[in-house]
């Protein structure tokens, strides 16, 4: 039997019994037997497991010790399920030098990682984020004291979906 019969053979019982209940008490008395239970309906409702990055803020230093940085950004992110942030390098391979990494990013474990070209770091991991939030990557990275302001990080921003178990 479907949803919708179940439903309307319930509501034309719960009217009867509405019907008898303001008729008086002789006509309830010749209804011998009659009894009204409450109704149990339970609705379950799948949604697809969804994970997505809205907007990337811009690059601001926090602090600074001579040729070294630290800088956040701010990613805004929703998913409604297990999801992990993660931060891969984009920087050409020749660029960077195995002896001397220049960009690291803060991992969940707390601790600064390598930030390398092609690689992937892990940086926030939840169970969800039902509403839009902000949380702040940081990162540390050597620049030269003559460069001014904040510049482009060479990193993407992935947001990716952890199943379910």
């Amino acid at each position: 039997m479907g949803l919708a019969p179940a439903l309307g053979m319930i509501g034309r019982s719960l009217a009867a019994v509405g019907i008898l209940a303001v008729a008086g008490p002789p006509l309830l008395q010749a209804q011998v037997g009659l009894a009204s239970g409450a109704a149990h309906i339970e609705l379950i409702v799948r949604v697809p497991p969804r994970a997505t990055i809205s907007g990337v803020g811009s690059v601001r230093e926090t602090a600074r010790r001579g040729n070294w940085r630290e800088e956040t950004v701010k990613v805004r992110l929703a998913a409604n399920t297990g999801y992990r942030l993660v931060v891969v390098g984009t920087a050409p391979v020749s660029s960077q030098a195995e002896f001397s990494p220049r960009l690291w990013v803060r991992a969940e474990n707390g601790r600064f990682e390598v930030v390398r070209s092609g690689a992937a770091v892990t940086v926030i991991r939840g169970r969800h984020a039902a509403a839009e939030w902000e949380p702040e990557v940081s990162f540390r990275r050597e620049a030269p004291e003559s460069v001014e302001g904040p510049q482009a990080l060479p990193v993407r921003y992935e947001v990716r979906v952890d199943p379910a178990m």
